[in-house]
């Protein structure tokens, strides 16, 4: 007992050397820690940024199968026809496939939770959802002959219409959760039945007119909807009634399904400049092209688009303006197309006929070409020649006049002696030409004779 009493009383003492070694070894493991701590984070975040590549992210499954959906046409049983027969079933979970894509569309069919990149040809069936961002834009091919076009920053539910086993085809049916839609609907076949935030829309082409109809329909940022109506004869029924829309008309129903009734689409605006087929050139750095167009009486505002084809599915601008004016320094060399359409309200008149402009980058030396120098009278002596038309000359430094067609003459009183008489021609764009006439005046340098 003894023993184990002197052997607390004796203090065990370490070495100053062994201590700092288990400092350090303690200061070492808090470190290993941390790193193991900072790599466990990186590969979280990794896992994280993998995922939403793998499983590109759009609106979330419950803003889109949401309560607003429980309205909308059933597919179960659609019309009078039962989709569990043999004959209708094989066309009953077909809706529509994706003509044409442009830039980036996403879609996410009814069974998953990802949107995956859309491409032309992807099939759209019952509840899938389709999403379009700026400037992008999707085409929908139905097996009638309606048309049907996805606008930018959109997102479309689509829904089992009524179906025809027999024709194989089906009345489409769409939940527009926001965007803008146009199309045609084909006065033989089928109907467009649309989910709007206002409510219920049905949209027919009118029996007696005969003609396609030509819309677009958009959902506004107060959640109401509009429908415009550009040729053709609409029937369109909201919430039970029946609207008879001629062309150039359209409705505006508010969020909670009212409506004022169809009215007038504003007018065409008219198109100042550039002017069509214009050309515009530069040297260096792109020009700035300033689009303008006239007022229009009842609108209140515009929309431009800039595209780089004649039907504008390769948008390059599509802005709402408040203003009859807008300046664009940027554009690449090739042809582009442009048109403008006014707004009244939230309903956007027709567009107007569409302008090509050119851009071109020119880099040739103007036309240049002289006559030989003659003598007038008493020691004068004048200089003709042609350049390229709207080309500045300048001869000696000095500016020569030039004809609309680019002849010009220059009138001078040399000193004697042999000189150089040097023009320069300088075009729009800042490309510059030389040329030169050696002439030789009799007599002493600095002397008339």
């Amino acid at each position: 007992m003894a023993a184990v009493v002197d052997s607390f009383r004796n203090t065990v003492v370490i070495p100053a050397n062994d201590r700092g070694d288990m400092g350090r070894a303690r200061y070492r493991g808090v470190l290993d820690i941390g790193i193991l701590l900072a790599a466990l984070f990186v590969f979280l975040l990794f896992l994280v940024l993998l995922i939403r590549v793998v499983f590109p992210q759009g609106s979330r499954l419950s803003e889109i199968i949401s309560s607003r959906d429980s309205v909308l046409v059933e597919a179960s049983k659609t019309g009078d026809v039962e989709l569990a027969g043999t004959n209708a079933s094989k066309f009953g979970d077909f809706i529509a496939r994706l003509g044409d894509i442009r830039r980036e569309v996403k879609i996410r069919p009814a069974d998953s939770i990802a949107w995956s990149n859309a491409s032309k040809g992807t099939s759209v069936h019952n509840r899938d959802a389709v999403q379009t961002f700026a400037y992008s834009r999707a085409r929908v091919d139905f097996r009638v002959d309606n048309e049907l076009r996805i606008g930018q920053n959109s997102l479309v539910v689509f829904r089992s219409g009524a179906a025809d086993p027999f024709l194989e085809r089906r009345d489409p049916a769409l939940v527009v959760l926001e965007g803008e839609l146009t199309g045609v609907v084909n006065p033989d076949y089928g109907a467009f039945a649309m989910q709007f935030p206002a409510g219920l829309i049905e949209l027919t082409a009118e029996d007696e007119s005969a003609r396609a109809v030509n819309f677009r329909v958009s959902v506004n940022p107060d959640q109401s909807s509009t429908i415009a109506v550009y040729s053709g004869q609409a029937d369109v029924t909201v919430a039970g009634e029946r609207y008879f829309v001629s062309p150039n008309n359209g409705l505006t129903i508010a969020e909670n399904g009212k409506t004022v009734g169809v009215q007038g689409l504003p007018s065409l605006p008219p198109i100042h400049a550039p002017s069509n087929n214009s050309v515009a050139k530069y040297l260096g750095v792109p020009p700035r092209v300033r689009f303008r167009w006239g007022k229009v009486s009842n609108a209140q505002g515009y929309r431009l688009e800039i595209a780089k084809d004649a039907d504008f599915n390769k948008l390059l601008v599509d802005e709402y303006l408040d203003v009859t004016s807008f300046t664009h320094g940027n554009l690449a060399p090739g042809e582009f197309f442009w048109r403008v359409s006014a707004r009244a309200g939230w309903i956007l008149g027709p567009p107007s006929m569409s302008r090509r402009i050119s851009i071109v980058r020119d880099s040739e030396p103007p036309l240049l070409e002289l006559q030989p120098i003659q003598h007038l009278i008493a020691g004068s002596y004048v200089l003709r020649g042609r350049t390229a038309a709207g080309a500045k000359v300048y001869v000696f430094g000095e500016a020569v006049k030039t004809s609309s067609g680019g002849n010009f003459e220059y009138v001078f009183t040399p000193e004697p002696g042999t000189q150089s008489i040097v023009v320069e021609s300088i075009d729009a764009v800042g490309n510059v030409a030389y040329s030169s006439q050696v002439l030789h005046i009799p007599g002493n340098p600095g002397r008339s004779d």
